[in-house]
């Protein structure tokens, strides 16, 4: 296997379905007893493995040795980027040019609708239902380009004003206006780079909360003695892992800490004490602490607490001190590792959908949001929705847009 170093034993294989990756390192020995036992398989199995479908990928040293592996194995050489399972894989980031799967499939599906049959209704409801959704798979492993989704956007935004039409036709609203909530005075049209943010906050809580094969590589790879709320992104870390990075804390300060050990819980970063953390409950100390990024274990590991100023407490500051002092005088640390509550359900497990409404943007609730209650037409629901806005181009508004 490969990695062996992230990995016991190394990786050596991945199977999902049909799909199939071995890995083995550069050796031609090794290559032909694989050789061999593919034959061997062939001749107890009665299936046939298909070559022609299958590709071979030479990294490094082996790359010399490239048309020995072909030959061998009667397979072509793969080129970058190839796709496993849908995902683009390579090693390294994705260009915009590469997303441009996803925007051929918007195109493709937006050439064969019938826009100019629809009314505003119908097609407010292919939007959300549709084409807000064809990027939805690779948003969630990746963080999309600021290019791609200005193009996803100007496509959805085309077709609910335009339909078909070449014609140019008005934009009544501003786009920003129709991805508010329905509460919010807008439409509800999905919001995509907020979507983005909130599938790929997944991974931070299932990378703290629980374990398996991809946790342990992640682990060893990018955390190795520290834990997930000590690290941050670097330049030369992967495509995949910059993006759950860049919004680390955003996810963290949404949720709480069940303390056990403590070694993976910052003291004064994280909320593990009522509902505030305590950089927050107590700036004036915060800003004077020596390892503001402790962690819970280090600093209840003596008693007085392992706790050092870069000056003396006196006054308000000592008053606040005593007071962190009684609220974490009960805390006892156990055996097992910290768990992760997320704050925004009422279970405590992490959902997609509320980090999304709650990363939105609060505006001024919607004065007429008892229209989409109404039990009518959608197509009439906005029309009233946008008398209310004002949007409808009457002579006035003719006159204001010149």
């Amino acid at each position: 296997g490969v990695v062996p170093n992230l990995i016991d034993g190394g990786l050596s294989i991945l199977q999902y379905a049909d799909d199939t990756i071995i890995f083995f390192d550069h050796d031609l020995e090794q290559a032909k007893n694989l050789k061999l036992l593919l034959v061997a398989f062939e001749q107890l199995s009665g299936l046939k493995i298909n070559f022609h479908k299958r590709e071979i990928f030479c990294y490094g040293a082996a790359k010399e040795a490239e048309d020995f592996y072909t030959d061998l194995f009667g397979c072509n050489a793969g080129e970058y980027p190839f796709r496993y399972l849908g995902i683009p894989m390579h090693h390294r980031q994705l260009l915009n040019s590469e997303w441009h799967k996803v925007e051929e499939r918007f195109e493709k599906k937006l050439s064969c609708w019938k826009a100019k049959y629809l009314s505003y209704g119908g097609r407010l409801v292919l939007l959300n239902s549709v084409l807000s959704s064809l990027p939805m798979f690779m948003m969630s492993f990746f963080e999309i380009p600021k290019g791609v989704l200005k193009n996803l956007d100007h496509f959805r935004s085309r077709f609910f004003w335009q339909g078909s039409s070449d014609k140019h036709k008005y934009r009544l609203a501003k786009w920003d206006i129709l991805r508010r909530p329905k509460e919010q005075g807008g439409l509800g049209i999905l919001d995509l780079q907020l979507q983005n943010k909130s599938l790929l906050a997944k991974w931070l809580v299932k990378l703290f909360n629980t374990e398996g094969l991809w946790q342990t590589l992640l682990t060893n790879k990018y955390l190795r003695t520290k834990f997930l709320t000590q690290v941050s992104a670097k330049p030369y870390d992967s495509y995949f892992w910059r993006g759950p990075m860049k919004i680390k804390d955003e996810v963290f300060s949404n949720g709480s800490f069940v303390i056990k050990d403590g070694s993976q819980t910052r003291f004064w970063d994280d909320t593990w004490v009522g509902v505030l953390p305590f950089m927050v409950r107590y700036p004036s100390l915060y800003n004077i602490v020596r390892d503001p990024h402790a962690t819970v274990a280090k600093i209840l590991a003596t008693r007085p607490l392992n706790v050092s100023f870069r000056r003396a407490l006196v006054d308000n500051k000592l008053v606040e001190w005593h007071d962190l002092v009684a609220r974490i005088a009960n805390v006892e640390l156990v055996e097992g590792s910290d768990v992760f509550i997320w704050n925004l359900t009422k279970s405590g497990s992490f959902t997609v959908r509320s980090f999304y409404l709650n990363s939105l943007s609060e505006h001024p609730p919607f004065r007429h949001k008892m229209i989409w209650k109404l039990k009518i037409p959608l197509k009439i629901k906005i029309f009233l929705w946008y008398l209310q806005r004002g949007v409808v181009l009457t002579k006035n508004n003719l006159a204001k847009k010149n």
